[in-house]
This record gives C-alpha cells, sequence and structure tokens, in this order.
C-alpha cells in the first residue's frame, strides 16, 4: 500500500522539471520522435547538452510516462503519460482560475489572461473602425466582461459580446465584418446523423460544412446589401450560395477544341497528364475519361460536351459498332464512377448528328448507334445513371429510327432531352443564345443560378399589370448587379488560379464569353395572380409582355463585358420561395403548394401536345426567353410504346423537351422497378427508391 504514494510522488519529481514537461508535451503533440528530431525540438541542440537531454530521457523512460518502439527506434507517450499531462493542464487551468483573474481558452485550445488591447485590435483590423470609436467599444466590452460571473471566457463568447454591443450603437456595418462564420453545433449534429442514408459520403459531408462557410460569407461580405436583403426576404432567390462566388454553373466544352490542341498542352496543370491531340479512339476516349473530374471540381450544374459525335466519329472507321460501344461502355462508367449520386454537376454528352463533320455520315450513323447502345447498357447496369444524353431531333426528311432506341433508353431510366439541331443548349435547357454572334467561343462557362419570385410580384401589384411590371424591371436590376458582381468575383477566381482546367487545361474558357441568366419562377402562378379570368390566349399574351420586359429590362443592363438573359429552367428554390410567400400571405394565396413549390418549367402531356392553345403558349414563351427554357413530358405511365409517340410527336412541334419518368429502384441489389415499388421483386428488399429521368 506504502509503494503506490511513493511512485506518485516519484512521478510528481520526474515532471517537476520543465525540460522533463516539455519533452512530453512535443511527444503528445507531434507524435512518435526519433532521439535526434525529440533532442531537436527539445531545445538541446549543442553537443554538450547531449547528456543532459539523455539523463532527462531516462527518467522519463523508467517512470513509464514514454516509451521506446525499438522496431522504428522512434519514442512515444504512453497512457500514463498522456493521464499525467491531461492532470496537469487541469491544475494549471484551475490556478489560474482562482487567482481571482479573468482568462479566456482560446481557439489554439490554451488558457490566456484577458487582454482588452486584443479587442482593440481585431475592431480597427478585421473591422476597419476609427481607433477612437473602436476604444469606446473596447472599453464598455471589458466593463461588461468583468461582471460575468463565469469561471473563464472563450473567443467566440467575447466576439458575441462585442457584436451585441454595435448592435445596440447602430454600428451594424462593422458587426457583419466581424461575425464568425461556420455551423451551430446543432446543425453539424443533423448532417452527421442524416450523412450515409442518402447516398452522400464523408467528402460530401465536409464539402457541405465548407459550402455553410462560404455562404455566410457570400451574403455578408461579398455581395451588395441590397442583393443579400433581396434573397433573404424572398423576392429572389441565390442557388449553392457556398460555391456562387467560387466556380461557375454550366460548362460548355467543345471537344473539337480539344481534338484540336489536346489538353494541358503546355503542362500548366503539374499534377496531370499532357494530352496531346488523340490519334486512335482510345486516345480520344482517354481524354474524356481524364478531363471529367478536373472540370468535375469547377462546375456547379452541369458539364456539356458538345460535338461528341463529331470528336470520335473519325477514330471509329476502322472499327465495328460493337466495339466502338464496348470502348464507350468503359468510358460512361469511369465517368460515373467520379459523380455523387444526387449531386451536382451531371455530365450530358452532346450527340448532334446533323451537324457536318469530314468523316462523312456513315461514320456519324454508326458512333450515334454505338452511343446509345452503350448508354442502354450503363443504364441497365447503374441503378441511378447520373450520365445525361442530349439528342439532336431530326427534320423531317430525315430518318427517324434511333428515336426508338432513344425511347428504350428512357424506359429503362436513362436520362434523355432532345433539342433543335445546331443550337448550343445543355439537358437543364440553358441556351447560348443570349450570346450575340460576334461572342460566340468553343468553352464557354454559363452564371444562371439566380431565380426571381415573380409570384411576390403578382401579389404586391394587386392585379395592376402596369405595376407589376414595373416592379418587375425594379427587381431585374437588383438580379443583374448580383449576377454582374458574381462575375467579377469569379474572374478573381480564375485570375488566381483557382480554377485550373477551366483557365489552363485546353482553350480556355474566356471570362469574356460567360452569359448571365437570370431565372424566372412560378410565372403560371403571377399570370393566374394578374388575371383570374384570362382566356388562354390572352393567357400567352399576358405571358409575352412579362417576359418581354424582363428581356428587355436585361438588355438594357447588358454593357460591353455583361451579356444578361432570362430563363424559366428548373432551378433550387422554388420551394423555398413559395414557403416564404406562405407565411407572409397565407396559403390560401398559393395554388402551388402540392406541387412542391411554384412553377418553373413548362409540364405537358401528350394531351397538352395536341392543344393549340397550350403550344401557342409555350412557342411564345419560349421565343422571348433566350437564356433558357424547359419543357419536359410526362411519360410515367407510358409503355415503351407510348414513350416512342410521346418523343415523335413533340419532334416537330418543340425546339427543346425532356421526358420525365418516375423510376424505381432497389438499393440492396440495384435492380430496376416498376414506378412506385415498395419491395423489390429479385432480393424481396424494402430498401427501394426512386429518381426521375428529368432531375
Amino acid at each position: 500500500m506504502q509503494a503506490a504514494p511513493r511512485r506518485v510522488r516519484t512521478i510528481y519529481s520526474v515532471i517537476a522539471s520543465p525540460q522533463r514537461l516539455e519533452i512530453l508535451k512535443i511527444l503528445n503533440v507531434k507524435g512518435p520522435l526519433t532521439y535526434s528530431a525529440l533532442k531537436s525540438l527539445a531545445g538541446f541542440k549543442s553537443k554538450k547538452e547531449s547528456g543532459k537531454f539523455a539523463y532527462h530521457l531516462r527518467k522519463l523512460v523508467r517512470q513509464l510516462l514514454i516509451q521506446l518502439n525499438r522496431q522504428e527506434r522512434k519514442y512515444t507517450v504512453t497512457n500514463l503519460g498522456r493521464l499525467v499531462l491531461n492532470l496537469t493542464r487541469q491544475i494549471e487551468e484551475q490556478s489560474l482560475i482562482e487567482s481571482g483573474k479573468l482568462y479566456v481558452r482560446t481557439t489554439r485550445q490554451a488558457m490566456e489572461e484577458f487582454n482588452a488591447d486584443k479587442i482593440l485590435q481585431s475592431l480597427v483590423k478585421e473591422a476597419g473602425m476609427p481607433v477612437e470609436l473602436a476604444q469606446k467599444i473596447t472599453s464598455e466590452t471589458e466593463s461588461r466582461l468583468y461582471k460575468f460571473q463565469t469561471q473563464y471566457l472563450t473567443a467566440p463568447l467575447i466576439r458575441e459580446m462585442v457584436n451585441s454591443l454595435l448592435i445596440e450603437q447602430n454600428l451594424e456595418e462593422y458587426r457583419h465584418k466581424l461575425t464568425r462564420l461556420g455551423l451551430p453545433v446543432f446543425d453539424v449534429t443533423q448532417l452527421l446523423a442524416k450523412a450515409g442514408g442518402d447516398g452522400s459520403d464523408a467528402e460530401s459531408l465536409l464539402h457541405q460544412t465548407g459550402k455553410s462557410v462560404f455562404s455566410e460569407y457570400l451574403l455578408l461580405e461579398q455581395l451588395p446589401r441590397d442583393v443579400s436583403d433581396a434573397h433573404l426576404n424572398g423576392d429572389i432567390h441565390i442557388s449553392d450560395a457556398g460555391t456562387w462566388a467560387l466556380i461557375p454553373d454550366t460548362i460548355f466544352l467543345d471537344l473539337l477544341s480539344v481534338r484540336a490542341s489536346g489538353f494541358n498542352p503546355k503542362g500548366r496543370l503539374p499534377g496531370v497528364p499532357m494530352l496531346h491531340s488523340p490519334g486512335n479512339l482510345e486516345e480520344a476516349i482517354n481524354i474524356i475519361a481524364n478531363i471529367t473530374p478536373l472540370i468535375k471540381k469547377e462546375a456547379n450544374q452541369e458539364i456539356v460536351f458538345r460535338n461528341f459525335l463529331q470528336y470520335l466519329a473519325q477514330f471509329t472507321r476502322s472499327r465495328t459498332k460493337k466495339e466502338v460501344a464496348d470502348a464507350l461502355a468503359k468510358l460512361f462508367d469511369q465517368i460515373s464512377s467520379v459523380l455523387q449520386p444526387m449531386q451536382r454537376p451531371e455530365v450530358t454528352l452532346q450527340l448532334d448528328l446533323y451537324v457536318r463533320d469530314d468523316a462523312g455520315r456513315d461514320l456519324m450513323e454508326k458512333t450515334l448507334a454505338a452511343t446509345l447502345d452503350a448508354y442502354r447498357d450503363h443504364v441497365e447496369q447503374v441503378p441511378r445513371p447520373e450520365l445525361r444524353l442530349l439528342i439532336a431531333k431530326p427534320n423531317k426528311s430525315e430518318d427517324t429510327s434511333y428515336l426508338k432506341d432513344a425511347a428504350a433508353i428512357i424506359f429503362h431510366g436513362g436520362k434523355v432531352a432532345f433539342f433543335q439541331s445546331g443550337q448550343k443548349r445543355s439537358s437543364l435547357g440553358i441556351s447560348l443564345d443570349v450570346l450575340p454572334a460576334d461572342h460566340q467561343a468553343d468553352n464557354v462557362s454559363v452564371l444562371h443560378n439566380l431565380s426571381i419570385n415573380l409570384p411576390r410580384l403578382s401579389y404586391e401589384s394587386n392585379q395592376d399589370e402596369t405595376y407589376f411590371r414595373a416592379k418587375l424591371a425594379m427587381l431585374m436590376g437588383v438580379a443583374s448587379d448580383a449576377l454582374i458582381t458574381r462575375r467579377r468575383l469569379l474572374e478573381r477566381v480564375m485570375n488566381k488560379g483557382l480554377l485550373p482546367a477551366l483557365s489552363f487545361g485546353s482553350d480556355n474558357v474566356s471570362s469574356d464569353s460567360m452569359p448571365l441568366v437570370m431565372n424566372l419562377v412560378g410565372l403560371d402562378e403571377a399570370l393566374f395572380g394578374l388575371s383570374k379570368e384570362a382566356t388562354p390566349g390572352a393567357r400567352a399574351d399576358l405571358a409575352a409582355k412579362v417576359l418581354q420586359t424582363a428581356a428587355q429590362s436585361a438588355s438594357e443592363k447588358s454593357g460591353k463585358g455583361e451579356r444578361l438573359g432570362i430563363a424559366l429552367i428548373e432551378e433550387e428554390g422554388a420551394a423555398r420561395l413559395a414557403a416564404l410567400d406562405s407565411e407572409r400571405y397565407g396559403r390560401a394565396n398559393l395554388q402551388s403548394l402540392e406541387k412542391r413549390g411554384y412553377s418553373q418549367a413548362a409540364k405537358l402531356t401528350m394531351e397538352d401536345l395536341n392543344n393549340s392553345d397550350t403550344l401557342n403558349y409555350v412557342t411564345k414563351v419560349g421565343q422571348v426567353a433566350t437564356g433558357g427554357f424547359s419543357v419536359y413530358l410526362d411519360a410515367t405511365s407510358l409503355d415503351l410504346r407510348g414513350i416512342y409517340a410521346l418523343v415523335a410527336n413533340a419532334s416537330p412541334k418543340l425546339d427543346f423537351f425532356g421526358i420525365d419518368r418516375l423510376v424505381s429502384f432497389c438499393r440492396n441489389c440495384g435492380s430496376k422497378l416498376p414506378a412506385k415499388t415498395e419491395r423489390c421483386n429479385k432480393c424481396k428488399s424494402t430498401a427501394t427508391a426512386q429518381y426521375s429521368t428529368a432531375q
């Protein structure tokens, strides 16, 4: 029994030496260290001090506070050593607290005596406050802190006290600059609880928390105050605020420019191989496989590979269709492996058979057929495909047989949209028509993650069309300022080399050709609010007037460096705007809460395609919305023949359309299931999920 107290006294005597305690702390922080590295870090640098260091080290080893790993020849802290360090730290902190002085637990995980000068320095340096005013705020903060009955302070608590005082004295502009960015403990707990169940992984979890910080920074520091207020009030909605000022939304990359110059031709991406112009099919496919994971990091919404058929066709001359399809199937698997399920960006292959190419029509048709075969196999193998196809519609005199292959792909859950040959479209519906001919470029990035709340304007106009359009023009000005600010922020990011693949990879994406597109949310609800009794024809005319007002405002804001347009596409935010208006005006005034948000893109059925009033309305809207207009056709209840009939009927009538089909799949075995199936037919699991081919 007497051995235990004697052992404790011996340990206390060992750590009573500052040098030995320092050695223990160094090993605890740095981890395993060699004799020479530990000796240097502990401050025993001369040869004369080697004996002293060896003496202190033996003391620590004998009391089992540290140990030597003889295989690695490195010293490490034992569990007993860590316990002694923890007790020592607690004794130090408690002695500081009981001294009667005020101490702060800093973000460096240390206890320091409170120093009011640090508040003064922060106010002057971080907030840019005049020294005299900063001294006044510091003095008042210090007075309040000393009134607290607390054992110790923390750096965040002091910052909150300062910010509270700034609000009291109407100094909110300084408070914004001092605001701490980050997530509350509860929000982080919720993120961890939900992680995994929605298909996310550790990387996406880290990405979400980082986006939260940059979202707050955008609204507090980077955007003009009226823009931030408009977003918070629900007049506009900024999607993906966490990456809004860091990366563009949709990237159009012309593969013909890549075929001509290769990728990373000057070696300015040091970790990426220099891929020169391809000489065969394998090299051409390899370039796309290498580009995708790099560009994926530098886009918010979508990556569109234009001229896919023209890029590959000349390399298929000596290959059979099956050989080409097999090679493409491997490419599709590689692309899918780097895409996150249910997360942007998505990758779209634009297939335009009718753009002329030196390879000849036969090779183009063979490449298209091989691409469709490979994509169908890919869709059947992947539970939820993230790769998309954007297929040019045939003209009346052209062969339409490949539409049957496209219909079969859609039936099996593939994501396919159709567009007018020669257009520059994304699968989301974004169009480059907003750029004039002299500003067209091979590789273009588009900024469009901003939506305007049209129903809000309708509620406030009290059916006064003139007032509504005047308010719309004013709000368009705010939205334009937001996008112009965003473009300048992105130019700085690119100049710093933070988007290397876009800046240096191939023919770089120039900021001179960066369209700015404002999305209009809730057009249907706004028209109903302005004229509840309007006939279909009058409704189409009113829609054209509203959109022309928006387009004119965008045109007036377009200058030498800015090209602004309007769009009606599916963007994140429609549900948030509807919810905010529901709180403000009451649910009785909202017409589409059951649809989980305001209307955006047009949703049509087979019957609508045969309705002249509906087609007239869609045509008028599409003509004005030069920045993009999406139309989705409902195919959930259709069989294979029905889907083909829907696509064939829509092709001559619509410039652009996607197919909205609900597809169920088993999360256990990956089997595709009929829509809304609750139990897997193959493995009997109830772990089923579903997705829409339009999203």
